[in-house]
C-alpha cells in the first residue's frame, strides 16, 4: 500500500459485507496514541519540553495535539508508546546523545527452567529420539478430534490455523501423519508451550511448558520404559494411576503423578484415534506439565 502511494497511486477504502457483518478496508483511519514528557525523558535520558514534542513528532510524519499523536494507518510497526519514543529519538538525533556507562552491574546466565529443559532435551536425543517444533495454533478440525472445549480463538486470522493449542499432542499427531509414510520407528519429543483460559492471569490466557514424547510403532510398555529412564536422570519418583483420556486405549492409559501431584498422562492409541488420523502404526504417548515437574525438582 505505502508504496504504491508513494508513486503518486491514490488509495481507496472499500466497505465489505460478510453476511450481516459489515467491514471497511483497509482502515485509514489515524490511529490516536498518548505519549508522556515524563515517559519520553526517562527512557532517553533527555530534558525535552512540551515545546519540543511539538517540533521533533512531526518530522517522524505524525500529527501532534493536544498530547496525543495520530498515527497513520501504514505505520503499522506503531504497537505501544516505546516505539513512538524510539521515533523521537530519530528525529532529536542519535548523533546527540552522551554515551554513559551503566551504574549497575549485572551478569547474564541461563535460567533454572533453560538448564533443566537442556538437560531434558539430551536424555530423550541419547534414547535416539528427535526433537521437533511446531506452530503455537491449531486447526479447528483438528481440536474437533479430541472434542476439546474452551478453547482460544486468534482474532482476524487469515489462515486455517485460528486456535492457541491446548496440548502438544495435536500438532504431534499432525507432523508424524505427515510424515505416515516415512521410514519407521518413529520417535520424537517436544517441549513448548501450551495455552489454557486462566482467570488469574492479566490477559486471561494460562501459559505453561509441556513435554510430549510419542513413539510409533510402540506400546504402553516401551513408553513407560522412556519414562522411567527419564525420571530416573532427573531423580525422581513417581506414581503411575490407572485412568481414561479421550483417544487413547483404556487400561493401557494412565495418571503420572509426583508427591500426589498429577503432572502428565501416558498412554496407548485407540485403533479409532489412528484411523481419524490416518495413521498406520500403533502410537504411544507421554505428555507432561513440565513447571510441575520443575517444581518438584527444587
Amino acid at each position: 500500500m505505502t508504496i504504491l502511494a508513494d508513486m503518486g497511486g491514490k488509495i481507496y477504502e472499500l466497505e465489505l459485507l460478510y453476511g450481516n457483518r459489515k467491514e471497511v478496508t483497509p482502515d485509514l483511519e489515524p490511529e490516536k496514541m498518548k505519549i508522556s514528557i515524563e515517559n519520553t525523558n526517562k527512557l532517553l535520558g533527555l530534558n525535552l519540553k512540551e515545546k519540543d514534542l511539538q517540533k521533533l513528532i512531526p518530522k517522524m510524519g505524525y500529527d501532534y495535539k493536544n498530547k496525543t499523536v495520530y498515527v497513520p494507518a501504514w505505520r503499522l510497526d506503531i504497537l505501544h508508546e516505546v516505539d513512538l519514543i524510539e521515533d523521537i529519538a530519530i528525529a532529536y538525533g542519535y548523533n546527540k546523545f552522551e554515551p554513559e556507562i551503566t551504574k549497575v552491574a549485572t551478569i547474564g546466565e541461563e535460567t533454572r527452567e533453560s538448564i533443566l529443559t537442556k538437560k531434558i532435551s539430551e536424555i530423550l536425543i541419547g534414547l535416539g529420539l528427535l526433537e521437533t517444533s511446531s506452530y503455537h495454533l491449531i486447526k479447528k478440525e483438528e481440536a474437533k478430534k479430541f472434542r476439546i472445549e474452551r478453547l482460544i480463538e486468534v482474532e482476524n486470522s487469515k489462515v486455517d490455523y485460528k486456535l492457541l493449542r491446548p496440548n502438544l499432542l495435536i500438532p504431534c499427531l499432525r507432523i508424524l501423519t505427515e510424515n505416515k509414510d516415512n521410514e519407521y520407528p518413529q520417535k520424537i519429543f517436544e517441549v513448548g508451550r501450551v495455552f489454557s483460559h486462566g482467570s488469574k492471569e492479566e490477559t486471561g490466557i494460562k501459559e505453561q511448558t509441556n513435554l510430549i514424547i510419542a513413539l510409533t510403532p510402540s506400546n504402553f510398555t516401551e513408553a513407560k520404559q522412556h519414562l522411567d529412564y527419564l525420571m530416573k536422570m532427573l531423580s525422581l519418583s513417581y506414581e503411575l494411576e490407572e485412568a481414561k483420556q479421550f483417544g487413547l486405549i483404556e487400561g493401557r492409559t494412565g495418571k503420572i503423578s509426583i508427591d500426589k501431584k498429577e503432572v502428565g498422562y501416558m498412554g496407548e492409541f485407540h485403533p479409532q484415534t489412528l484411523h481419524d488420523w490416518g495413521l498406520k502404526m500403533p502410537l504411544a504417548v507421554i505428555e507432561l506439565n513440565l513447571d510441575e515437574v520443575f517444581e518438584e525438582l527444587k
